[in-house]
């Protein structure tokens, strides 16, 4: 139920040299990284080391699974003595946000270049000592990367990138953004904590045909709730989710921030005591009954520091979603996972 964002502009998350022309594979067949994806293709297929399929297309670059392959063996190579341990679901997810992660990455470094960014060799300098000084010197810092595959370029070009990112989004992107004090005011009167009750059929993973069935049943038990029906007793007889199911469905004196968006919305927006719609968020389908809400008890002075910082933070990750929104329509952005997986 929590929302966590795919996307971190960090540093140490790898970025490749990613072209239209279909790369050839990272590894040499005698390696060990060519015989751990040998192994780990058996579950999971798109990963033969011989090959390199395309997961993401633009106009101007595609990402293919030889580029994610040093992201997934940094990862699971810890695996390699015992690959039943290796869910390949899990690996399967591994490779779609890694694909989605490399291609928005790219682009954010296409659009940095074009209004010519550059990044001063000093602040790559203080950034690369910065890494070296924790893990004991440069040469101990290179040396583990390369127990994981990953090697001294991959990640000095990877430093390099997520500090063209970083002045992009700090000097252009964030700029005009800090709140103002009638946005403060807003921001303090609002509702703070939401306290609800609510039911989940699972749909993830489902076929559409499984979903409408699903639906189907879900509009059911809304019938029952809005009836007059205990809606405690219908979360633990028909909720699917673990973390309320044998609590009556019971989410309590949760803020905002803290759901996904869809669940946020109906907890925050609807009146005390009503049933929402089927609420659809992609873990399934939601039944929710609004139980209370509290808002703010503190004096405004003593939490506008931190609702500005809360509110600045929100804004960022709303100009950072417009921003990717609008490259991926600029060019022609195309996820082929569906396609591979």
């Amino acid at each position: 139920m929590k929302k966590f964002y795919i996307i971190a502009f960090g540093l140490f998350i790898l970025s490749f040299a990613c072209s239209k022309k279909t790369p050839p594979v990272p590894y040499a067949e005698s390696s060990l990284e060519y015989q751990f994806f040998t192994t780990l293709s058996e579950k999971v297929p798109v990963l033969e080391p011989s090959k390199s399929r395309e997961l993401v297309k633009t106009k101007s670059f595609s990402i293919y699974t030889s580029d994610i392959m040093p992201f997934i063996y940094a990862r699971l190579q810890r695996f390699a003595s015992n690959m039943d341990n290796i869910d390949s679901s899990n690996v399967n997810q591994m490779i779609r946000s890694a694909g989605k992660y490399m291609a928005e990455k790219r682009m954010l470094v296409e659009k940095a270049e074009k209004i010519g960014i550059t990044v001063p060799q000093d602040s790559l300098d203080f950034v690369l000592q910065k890494y070296y000084a924790q893990a004991g010197g440069e040469e101990n810092f290179h040396e583990r990367n390369a127990q994981m595959g990953l090697t001294k370029e991959y990640f000095l070009n990877d430093v390099k990138e997520s500090l063209m990112i970083k002045y992009l989004l700090e000097n252009e992107i964030y700029k005009g953004l800090e709140p103002t004090e009638q946005e403060l005011l807003d921001e303090y009167n609002k509702d703070k904590t939401a306290t609800v009750r609510h039911i989940l059929l699972l749909t993830d993973g489902k076929t559409e045909e499984e979903k409408a069935e699903i639906k189907k049943k879900a509009e059911e038990v809304l019938e029952k709730a809005r009836a007059g029906e205990d809606f405690a007793e219908l979360a633990e007889q028909y909720s699917e989710d673990p973390g309320s199911k044998n609590n009556g469905g019971l989410y309590e004196d949760f803020g905002r921030g803290r759901m996904v968006k869809e669940f946020e919305d109906a907890s925050f927006d609807l009146p005390i005591g009503s049933i929402s719609d089927l609420v659809e968020t992609r873990y399934g389908y939601h039944i929710i009954k609004i139980v209370d809400r509290k808002k703010e008890e503190k004096p405004f002075e003593e939490v506008k520091d931190r609702l500005g910082k809360q509110l600045y933070f929100n804004k960022q990750k709303q100009a950072e979603t417009e921003l990717l929104t609008t490259l991926k329509a600029d060019s022609k952005y195309q996820e082929l996972f569906s396609k591979v997986l």
